[in-house]
């Protein structure tokens, strides 16, 4: 069963999204506030969280920004934001701010109950990445080559899928340091060096498709 959590600090709005998606058949957590929100997340690593954007405490773009930057601690969510902040500017801060989808207040539950199913298809849809003899199952941390099991560490299986999610573009070692391993290095580290190596050395089919960028950083070929 999937978990959403709803974070709405209006009570009324919080107990009719949890009437209309309890029908659903999904698993509900709710609060009132961001803090409280961050909490639950990092225990509860829901599927999807409904956010919105004026809370007390923490706001839902805030909230929505740290998520996104701390994947490692808090999980990968769906994240639908709900506001009445309705002017374009205001949608596009909220994408940008990691938001799957944006809703616009005041809303028919019935449209935010098929927003659910549809992002979390959508979810379902890329939870598995596919590169030429390799594919990579997001759901149970497997990575096959020509449907052998590949055994990869952490880092390895997060390079991995950040250079397959980037084919085609030349990703710096600074943005892969930064994705990767975040603040745990120092400028001049060759940890990136050595990591592309290891997945070279262990990915046969695709080693040679692991291009380096002298003096910028590498690219994963597109497939053709």
């Amino acid at each position: 069963m999937k978990k959403i959590l709803i974070v709405e600090d209006d009570i009324e709005i919080r107990n009719l999204l949890e009437y209309f998606l309890k029908k659903g058949n999904y698993e509900i957590f709710s609060v009132g506030d961001g803090l409280k929100a961050l909490k639950m997340i990092r225990n509860e690593k829901p599927d999807l969280i409904l956010l919105d954007i004026m809370l007390p405490s923490l706001n839902g773009i805030d909230l929505a920004k740290l998520l996104n930057e701390n994947e490692e601690e808090y999980g990968e969510q769906q994240i639908i934001m709900m506001s009445a902040k309705t002017e374009v500017e205001d949608v596009i801060e909220g994408l940008e701010s990691g938001a799957n989808d944006y809703i616009r207040k005041p809303f028919d539950p019935r449209e935010v109950l098929a927003r659910v199913k549809k992002t979390l298809k959508d979810k379902k849809n890329k939870e598995i990445l596919n590169y030429k003899r390799i594919t990579m199952d997001l759901r149970k941390y497997l990575v096959l080559e020509e449907e052998k099991e590949i055994n990869l560490s952490q880092k390895e299986y997060a390079l991995l899928k950040y250079l397959i999610e980037n084919k085609g573009i030349v990703v710096t070692r600074n943005k892969i340091l930064d994705k990767i391993w975040g603040s745990d290095y120092y400028p001049g580290d060759r940890t990136v060096d050595v990591y592309i190596g290891k997945l070279r050395e262990k990915l046969k089919t695709i080693s040679k498709e692991i291009k380096t960028v002298k003096g910028v950083g590498y690219k994963l070929k597109s497939e053709k």
